[in-house]
């Protein structure tokens, strides 16, 4: 199993997220911090202090919606297109939206990093309590 450091898998999934992109035009800040907290959030969750490089792809894939989920937030002033919705009404269109004064994008990356936690327990270590 190759691993990586902490800098090796940012740099890495950033050189990955840019080859995907090609020419659309990436925020760099946003996706620099976005690739750091992920790995962290990645290293943490494992206990780890060393990258699986088996996990790049992976963190590509919740980077780019992350960093899609930001520009649907910013598109759309706060209410994004994909929140939730609770209820609709025919007459007058009425809609609710199931999640009020919280970003979107949070709540999506949230879910985003549960679906890959089967994944990530391949790769857990456990933790002695001291």
């Amino acid at each position: 199993m190759e691993l990586l450091t902490k800098a090796e898998a940012v740099s890495l999934i950033l050189e990955k997220l840019r080859l995907l992109r090609g020419a659309e035009k990436l925020n760099e800040v946003q996706a620099e911090f976005a690739t750091e907290k992920l790995v962290s959030d990645m290293l943490d969750y494992c206990h780890r202090e060393d990258f699986p490089m088996a996990l790049v792809y992976n963190a590509v894939d919740l980077v780019g919606k992350r960093l899609d989920d930001m520009q649907d937030d910013a598109d759309s002033q706060g209410i994004s297109v994909r929140s939730p919705l609770s209820s609709i009404k025919m007459d007058d269109t009425e809609f609710s939206f199931a999640v009020e004064n919280v970003s979107a994008s949070g709540v999506l990356s949230d879910y985003d990093f549960d679906s890959i936690k089967g994944k990530l327990n391949i790769y857990r270590k456990v933790v002695s309590l001291p």
